[in-house]
């Protein structure tokens, strides 16, 4: 453990010492800990991370210490240059793992064990030691040696397959937002592990699997194969319902619009629309009739929308509680008054690049500030500074434990209640990570408000494993008593309600204060809960078109009703709240205080374009969509193969990978043409390298060529859809990537995973979905311990119902 100012500011880990072997996307984990106010020390070879030369750079110019995704990805630590091939410097490198309580790394399974810093040579010296891997499919299973990057990640977990231009290939997500994600999840498990060590008296090698982590960023389609026989696939230019959909303006922009409910279909056709000649009848309201006609619903929407102009029509449709907002670019989110009035952006100070613009805080702790302690480290700057620190500072004798407790019997938050108000999507995902892993996560439900339950459907079950179910009607007086009780016996608050809501109810967090002093509540508020957007009526459609996500999502040429439409945010902020929470209890137990946290989740998936707004803030540059194309790699993007919408993806790093690609493929005389000879004319030639690519491609099915590939040591895949995911061997083989669960409404289901592995304290993701009111008599009866006079009587004044 370090001192708790060494950090440079109170973030809720200040005092943990985290040692950073990581690169490219793999460094967000630490910095995500360094921002939280850990001590991070990051080690890199003596000629410099590859990544301080990945584009774009501070005023176009490039060179290692402007790489904007650099200086995004390693702010919040400090920087030593050590040679993990020298001998004398693989020394220091333990000696610094000794002095850890954390250790992040990407290598390639079994490299690491290789060159004597494996989490078995490390642990005899620091038993404490939490030993971090995040590495593509995992450190075992018949995947796991493969090559990946951030295009495999996404198309072997499916979320490529079912999103996006049904005319054209899968497209990925923009600015590595997905490997960026499994990064949250490791950062999460890093954190378990650190609470779950005072209770088994040691550390543990956490197995960090990006493909399972995507498998966290895609919408049911496990669940929907295994229980509805349903493949989901790209939706092109509309989506399950009418009215949910992107639409064009007169003024040539757009608005994302989204009609789920009867009573918004009902105000867009009435008030909105000024009483539409069709869709004002009551019979196009009806969920299944707006389902059956979409596509009709959707020319008259799109017809209306050819009358009116961007701004205009989203600002009257949220005045009378519709879910519509502008579609953004980067650059015009960064000037928004929304995310000025928020300070969403801060400035810092480079020594090279000077002072710039950068995206802030995915959330807001009231006590511990989420927020960088310094500006990434110049080549080497602290090498000096840290390996003296080895003279001074002693190897920790042992781990500090309350007691130790055998492995495999408890999990990290054993003993946790939480009081999960979520609906939706982004909450319910919040406290289900929570209950995976030992938290009791009590669901307040009401048979008077609408849920996600339908017949046939599996959403809701995919989202509410790992909780229990009772039914109070906070509307009333004493429901809210209920709560405030329920409250005060326990560790956390969830909800994901419009702002003010809460405190409307008498239940907010100034209220649950006065009867639990240290309770941690975690607020999940859409566009947060001050600005200008903040009373905004929003999904996860109306986050990504404020935020820059939907322009950015989707092949340059493909129209804007084809970009994504799955509520990609909510799986950002439902990782982020499981951390946030996780964090503040580490807080908690460190100084006996609760504290608030607001997750505005507009700025929880900005955070994941971080760089796309410093190119704009820094060098006057709004990127456009760019499809599944590179900045920096050639080939990269995905090829047709044998069979209906089959597709493999390839992603070149290197020379050597080049070289062993053109190999596989039988040495074809275009692949000697000047115009694919280095990675940047590759870059610039790729319509061209990828037409040639292709011909080679259609001759095998796509896991033949991930197999021809992945043996020549090219990052290769099959672009997964819900099918191949299901019977998958790799995931079949892995701890516990897919799991059964058998739910009392719907029987047997089977769903993604635990994607962070703890073997010594392993979650649970196979405990069932509740039924509406399932727990009652335990919550009742057992937790707040009401007479039968005092239950009988709020039964039948409706309360608990």
């Amino acid at each position: 453990m370090t001192d708790s100012t060494s950090s440079g500011h109170p973030g809720p880990l200040a005092g943990l010492r985290v040692l950073d072997l990581t690169s490219y996307t793999a460094q967000h984990c630490a910095r995500a800990l360094g921002d939280m106010g850990a001590d991070v020390i990051k080690v890199e070879a003596p000629d410099g991370d590859p990544a301080r030369m990945l584009p774009p750079f501070a005023g176009n110019i490039e060179h290692p210490e402007r790489s904007l995704r650099f200086i995004h990805a390693n702010r919040s630590k400090r920087g030593v240059t050590l040679d993990i091939n020298d001998e004398s410097d693989r020394e220091s490198i333990a000696k610094l793992a000794a002095r850890a309580d954390i250790l992040v790394e990407d290598f390639k399974p079994g490299y690491m064990a290789s060159v004597r810093l494996g989490y078995e040579d490390l642990k005899a010296a620091n038993p404490n030691l939490v030993y971090v891997s995040i590495t593509p499919f995992g450190q075992t299973g018949p995947h796991a040696t493969f090559e990946g990057g951030d295009l495999i990640a996404q198309a072997s977990a499916g979320m490529m397959f079912a999103n996006g231009d049904d005319t054209r290939p899968p497209v990925m997500a923009p600015f590595e937002m997905v490997t960026q994600l499994a990064c949250i999840h490791a950062a999460y498990g890093a954190v378990l592990a650190i609470r779950a060590r005072r209770v088994i008296g040691h550390g543990q090698h956490v197995d960090v699997s990006q493909q399972e982590a995507s498998l966290w960023a895609q919408h049911s389609y496990i669940s929907r194969y295994s229980y509805i026989n349903q493949i989901t696939r790209r939706e092109g230019h509309h989506s399950a319902f009418g009215a949910v959909n992107t639409f064009r303006t007169r003024d040539d922009g757009y608005v994302n619009l989204s009609i789920y409910m009867r009573h918004h279909f009902g105000r867009m056709a009435t008030e909105l629309m000024g009483n539409h000649p069709v869709l004002s009848d009551e019979m196009w309201w009806e969920r299944e009739v707006r389902q059956e006609n979409r596509e009709v619903i959707d020319q008259f929407v799109q017809e209306y929308m050819e009358t009116v102009d961007r701004d205009d029509v989203a600002k009257r449709g949220q005045a009378i509680g519709m879910p519509i907002v502008p579609v953004l670019t980067p650059g015009e989110f960064a000037d928004s008054a929304h995310a000025r009035e928020r300070e969403f952006f801060i400035e810092m100070e480079h020594p090279v690049i000077g002072p710039y613009k950068t995206a802030g805080p995915p959330l807001k702790f009231s006590k511990t500030p989420w927020q960088p302690s310094r500006t990434a480290p110049l080549l080497g700057e602290h090498t000096d500074e840290v390996l003296a620190e080895l003279e001074r500072e002693p190897v920790p004798a042992g781990a500090a434990s309350n007691g130790v407790v055998a492995s495999g019997s408890v999990k990290p938050l054993d003993g946790i209640r939480v009081v999960d108000f979520t609906r939706a999507f982004a909450g319910p995902l919040a406290t289900m990570f929570l209950g995976f892993f030992g938290a009791e996560v009590i669901k307040i439900e009401s048979e008077d408000l609408d849920d996600n339950r339908a017949p046939g459907q599996t959403t809701f079950q995919d989202l509410n494993r790992a909780k229990i179910s009772a039914t109070i009607d906070m509307r009333t007086p004493e429901g809210q008593q209920l709560i405030r009780e329920l409250a005060a016996k326990s560790d956390a608050v969830i909800e994901n309600f419009r702002p003010t809501v809460m405190d409307r109810q008498n239940v907010g967090y100034q209220e649950l204060i006065k009867v639990k002093p240290d309770i941690i509540m975690l607020a999940m508020p859409g566009m947060g809960n001050s600005g200008p957007l903040s009373t905004y009526f929003c999904y996860g459609q109306q986050i990504m078109g404020v935020s820059g996500i939907t322009n950015l999502w989707g092949h340059p040429d493909a129209p804007m009703d084809t970009r994504i439409k799955m509520p990609f945010p909510d799986y950002i902020a439902g990782i982020f709240g499981a951390l946030s929470v996780a964090a503040a209890l580490e807080y908690r137990d460190r100084t006996g205080e609760g504290q608030y946290i607001e997750l505005a989740q507009v700025e929880g998936g900005g955070h994941l374009l971080t760089v796309a707004y410093m190119d704009y803030m820094i060098n006057g540059h709004n990127p456009p969509p760019a499809g599944n194309r590179s900045e920096f790699y050639g080939p990269h993007d995905v090829y047709p193969c044998i069979g209906f919408d089959e597709w493999c993806a390839i992603e070149v790093h290197t020379e050597e990978q080049w070289q062993a690609l053109v190999e596989a493929m039988g040495s074809p005389g275009w692949a000697n043409d000047a115009r694919f000879a280095t990675m940047q004319a590759r870059i610039a030639n790729k319509e061209e390298l990828d037409t040639n690519i292709s011909e080679w491609t259609k001759q095998y099915t796509p896991r033949v060529v991930m197999r021809i590939l992945q043996q020549a040591g090219v990052p290769a895949t099959y672009v997964a859809n819900g099918e191949t995911l299901y019977v998958d061997p790799h995931l079949r083989s892995r701890p516990a990537a897919i799991v059964p669960a058998i739910h009392a409404d719907a029987g047997l289901m089977e769903h993604q995973g635990i994607d962070v592995n703890l073997p010594d304290t392993p979650g649970n993701a196979g405990q069932p979905c509740p039924t509406k009111g399932q727990q009652n008599d335990y919550v009742f009866n057992e937790v707040l311990a009401l007479s039968a006079e005092r239950r009988a009587e709020l039964e039948e004044s409706g309360v608990l119902r």
